[in-house]
């Protein structure tokens, strides 16, 4: 664990991720190279025995720290070592790790539905060790898929691994409006891996419609809600930014995100209908905003309610964004199973100076649109996230309804404030959150609050979420059945 010196220094490294590596146009595609990595790992994780996740603990641990020092090829070599640990078959044959090692760029990502090419290039994300590099050339077979989101193939190619040695140009021939994906796998003699999974989006007559957008931001009416605004904004330069395949750190439904966008500029002053059927069941990027500020969120409701929603908000680490949770972090286990609750989660980014808007204005602007209970509203927080939870709880805590600080902490809310909320604080034992949560659960213990405290032997900073998320949702839905 490092020292506390040590730990500062990584949170000002986290802050500088924060400020350029934050979700915009100019994201960079090592974010997504992490996150898909991460999520392999998780997904794993949480399949595996007691004794290969306690295993993982060393490669995770330097994964974290190369992130947090900004060696984001040197965090996907440790994560991938974290998933050879924990994955069920073991760890792969020499000539596949060189194949997994390999990141995948593809052009276009997003493009009319007359386009007909797709330009691949292969690069090592990351060096491989000396035993690797020096393994006899890999013979295995190169199967190329595009498949819908339904998982229908749309179109594939079978070839040799050994022709990915720079760039390969794809004649797919024309492919329908949606967003799919595309497929990269090592077929070898024992097993097939898939080494890249890359979102491709195409929509009819794109051109025209983006031009027809951004015409529409022109007339917009002066009665319609700021979130409607910032949100048909935030879009446009999105797919500006796709339809140019510069790379995001996650990928977007940008078929989906246009339709979305041309039904809010269709809405003009009365959105709300539009942006409640957009989210039942499905991810929905919004730019929440009032007079105050506006904080980009993504939020998913469920897809079928009965009354008022909950709502759970999901505050993220520091180097993450609003697409952690639903994600990466726990591999988007916390995102399902508060949908599967009936609940309308929302994950805000927060940046360099925290949020924007505070829970009490997102609530207020999610009103808008959702039928929320604002008697059941729960804060969950990761890391630099957890601290935001007590950020939150100390500014409004007659709004919240329970809290749940991982992996880290920050000064308690004073101690009548505390005492209105009930409150989750776990770390893992390898976990350098870990001093920060139990600060944190000492402090509000002292002020009387109710607290639940935990520590998970064999867990680091990363891996807590997912850890943690069974004891987390018990504790909500003990909270959630109490009357209030």
């Amino acid at each position: 664990m490092p020292t506390r010196a040590a730990s500062g220094c990584w949170w000002c490294c986290a802050f500088l991720l924060l400020a350029s590596l934050s979700l915009s146009a100019r994201a960079e595609t090592p974010r997504a190279e992490l996150g898909k990595r991460l999520r392999r790992f998780e997904i794993a994780w949480q399949e595996a025995d007691g004794e290969r996740r306690a295993a993982a603990v060393a490669p995770m641990t330097a994964a974290v720290r190369s992130f947090f020092t900004l060696k984001l090829s040197a965090a996907a070599s440790h994560l991938d070592e974290a998933w050879y640990t924990v994955r069920a078959q073991g760890a792969p044959e020499t000539p596949e790790r060189a194949a997994i090692a390999t990141a995948v760029a593809a052009t276009p990502l997003l493009a009319d539905t007359t386009a007909e090419m797709l330009s691949l290039k292969f690069a090592p994300f990351y060096e491989v060790a000396d035993d690797v590099a020096a393994a006899a050339p890999d013979a295995a077979g190169l199967r190329l898929s595009i498949v819908d989101a339904g998982g229908e193939t749309l179109v594939d190619r079978r070839g040799d691994w050994a022709e990915i040695g720079g760039k390969i140009e794809w004649q797919t021939g024309p492919l329908p409006e949606g967003d799919h994906a595309l497929v990269v796998e090592h077929v070898g003699d024992a097993q097939t891996l898939e080494i890249a999974r890359i979102g491709l989006s195409r929509v009819e007559r794109l051109g025209a419609r983006l031009d027809a957008l951004e015409a529409a931001r022109g007339a917009w009416p002066e009665e319609a809600p700021p979130t409607s605004r910032a949100t048909v904004a935030a879009i446009l330069a999105l797919l500006e930014a796709l339809a140019a395949s510069r790379g995001q750190e996650t990928d977007f439904p940008a078929a989906r995100m246009l339709q979305f966008a041309e039904s809010l500029a269709a809405a003009g002053a009365a959105p709300a209908t539009t942006i409640a059927a957009a989210a039942r069941g499905a991810d929905l990027w919004l730019t929440l905003s009032d007079s105050r500020g506006e904080v980009p969120v993504r939020l998913r409701a469920p897809p079928a309610a009965t009354g008022p929603l909950p709502v759970l908000f999901l505050h993220h680490g520091a180097g993450g964004s609003e697409n952690m949770f639903f994600d990466t972090c726990g591999a988007g286990r916390a995102a399902t199973l508060g949908v599967e609750r009936g609940w309308l989660v929302v994950a805000p980014r927060q940046g360099l100076f925290g949020l924007p808007l505070d829970v009490a204005a997102m609530l207020d602007v999610l009103e808008d649109s959702f039928d929320i209970d604002r008697t059941q509203v729960f804060l969950v927080g990761h890391s630099m996230g957890a601290g935001q939870v007590a950020k939150q709880v100390g500014l409004h805590p007659e709004a919240v309804a329970a809290a749940v600080a991982l992996g880290g902490g920050a000064a308690a809310p004073a101690g009548e404030k505390a005492k209105q909320v009930p409150w989750f604080v776990a770390a893992g034992a390898a976990d350098f959150g870990r001093p920060g949560a139990a600060a944190l659960a000492k402090r509000l213990e002292a002020a009387g609050a109710d607290v639940d405290s935990r520590e998970y032997p064999d867990v680091e900073h990363m891996v807590i979420v997912q850890a943690a998320l069974d004891d987390v949702f018990r504790f909500l839905d003990a909270v959630a059945a109490e009357p209030r």
